[in-house]
């Protein structure tokens, strides 16, 4: 920003005139008066401002001098310098024996005024090609690594640092105030030290990627960074979120890579899942290798199998066992412990299951074909319910 705009100027006005009861005047590079507490000489070419732009300084106007110039009262006249160029002036209208005292107080006012705008204006511009850079990234492919390393150097962003992305929901879907809860999302989260990108995706998500600092075994409990972003959430009762954490990954390419984990972990994760509310990518490789399958006649026949297992297994009890038995990778004892039955009941289960299915879970290749149908079914149901 190099000129005055009308806005600031007025601005500069209320602020000064609020300080030092005097009328103050701003006056553009053209000696036009901008901003002003007497908006009757709002427009007019105040042809004191051009004497102080032409001297580079200061140009004190008194009762004699006045009547001989356009649009001018007596008062003292100051330029505004920005960033070594004059960018204007501001002018203190009364008896110069009283007002001149005002002037290099009101200047100062001003330049620091023009200043701090400038600089919330770069943050902002900031913000902004930070924001179109992530979102460059979650439309891009393999085609834009180029175009996104140019943006990467535009906006200062090292990508070869590694980070994960993580995608924040809304689990209750109220259009009505979604927009406004995911900006406190944004204003709370951005400027966090670990946060690196954020920005609202749509109506429901938000994006971040975040430094990759804390290491996580597969199936255990949330990593730190994420119990601390719930944290905050919670301390400011912002509403429930899904999260979703992608795999780390490091330079232009990983950034798109990590993005699509994370976009596969909460997809998966909401459909398989949905009683849960955070999802990590390293806990669902399979569910996710499903979910990128083509529809397909494998993958017609994966949902008919299971549509028609879920139709006679109405009580749930089946697929409750079985879920289990995967998670317990077979450990019958553990199994049996956890539903607080007899071995021998869950025998009668397993076998049940084989029965109806035609699958013996038994089988570990089996077993598999079994899961990857319920996964199969379970993002299909989700993505029809979505599409309604």
């Amino acid at each position: 920003m190099s000129r005055l705009t009308k806005q600031l100027a007025q601005e500069m006005v209320r602020r000064t005139m609020r300080v030092i009861g005097y009328n103050v005047n701003v006056m553009d590079r053209d000696g036009r008066i901008i901003g002003s507490g007497d908006v009757a000489r709002l427009h007019r070419i105040h042809e004191g401002a051009l004497l102080a732009i032409q001297r580079q300084g200061r140009f004190e106007i008194d009762v004699e001098s006045a009547a001989k110039l356009q649009g001018v009262q007596p008062g003292t006249n100051l330029v505004i310098e920005f960033q070594d160029e004059i960018v204007g002036v501001i002018g203190i209208t009364g008896d110069p024996n009283e007002v001149t005292k005002y002037g290099e107080l009101v200047k100062m006012t001003a330049e620091m005024y023009m200043e701090q705008t400038y600089l919330l204006e770069q943050a902002q511009w900031d913000k902004r090609m930070k924001e179109d850079f992530l979102l460059s990234i979650i439309h891009a492919n393999e085609k834009d690594v180029l175009s996104l390393r140019t943006q990467a150097q535009r906006i200062g962003f090292q990508p070869n640092k590694v980070r994960v992305a993580c995608i924040m929901e809304l689990r209750a879907m109220d259009d009505s105030s979604s927009l406004d809860t995911l900006k406190k999302v944004v204003n709370l989260l951005e400027g966090r030290s670990a946060i690196d990108l954020i920005a609202i995706r749509n109506s429901q998500q938000v994006v971040l990627f975040k430094q990759h600092v804390h290491e996580r075994q597969p199936h255990s409990d949330i990593c730190d960074g994420i119990r601390q972003i719930r944290k905050w959430l919670e301390d400011k009762e912002i509403a429930p979120l899904r999260i979703a954490v992608g795999k780390p990954y490091g330079g232009i390419e990983g950034l798109i890579a990590a993005y699509q984990s994370a976009q596969d972990t909460i997809r998966v994760g909401k459909a398989v899942y949905p009683q849960q509310h955070v999802y990590y990518s390293d806990d669902l490789p399979n569910e996710s290798l499903v979910a990128n399958v083509n529809e397909s006649w494998i993958t017609k026949q994966f949902v008919e199998l299971w549509a028609k297992f879920e139709a006679e297994d109405r009580s749930g009890e089946l697929r409750q066992t079985l879920a289990l038995y995967f998670e317990e990778s077979g450990e019958q004892h553990r199994v049996a412990d956890k539903l607080a039955i007899h071995r021998n009941t869950l025998r009668y289960r397993l076998q049940r299951i084989h029965e109806l299915t035609g699958k013996d879970p038994r089988n570990f290749a089996e077993l598999f074909t079994l899961m990857s149908a319920c996964w199969a079914f379970a993002l299909q149901k989700r993505s029809g319910a979505e599409s309604t």
